[in-house]
């Protein structure tokens, strides 16, 4: 499974020890899997799920079609970390920020600074 978008920049924060707020965070993850059944959990925690209810996050499953936004080889830079029987794929938090600073709404922008203050960028 691929994790990107805010999720994942809070995940890199995590292996990190960085406990910082992300300011203007989504309460969701955004994955991207071939899996039919990583897909049909995802399908569970849905927005409006009970998965939310029960959580306070959802799940905003992904195709991967957007990882044509993110530079040719950050499959390269990316991070790996099994999960019991799952293997998770996390793009670098440069490679991450590519498709936010494309859009440049002021949510992406401030997660963009937040990755630079905390370090994520080094």
């Amino acid at each position: 499974m691929i994790l990107i978008g805010s999720g994942a920049l809070l995940w890199h924060a995590a292996q990190r020890g960085i406990t910082e707020l992300l300011q203007e965070n989504s309460m969701d993850v955004d994955p991207i899997t071939d899996s039919d059944e990583i897909a049909r959990l995802c399908y569970e925690a849905l927005i409006g799920s009970e998965f939310e209810r029960t959580h306070g996050w959802h799940v905003n499953l992904m195709p991967e079609a957007v990882l044509r936004e993110f530079l040719a080889d950050w499959q390269s830079r990316a991070f790996c970390k099994p999960y019991g029987l799952l293997e998770v794929v996390v793009p670098a938090p440069s490679d991450l920020l590519v498709p936010k600073l494309k859009r440049g709404e002021p949510r992406d922008r401030a997660h963009a600074a937040w990755a630079d203050r905390v370090g994520l960028l080094r």
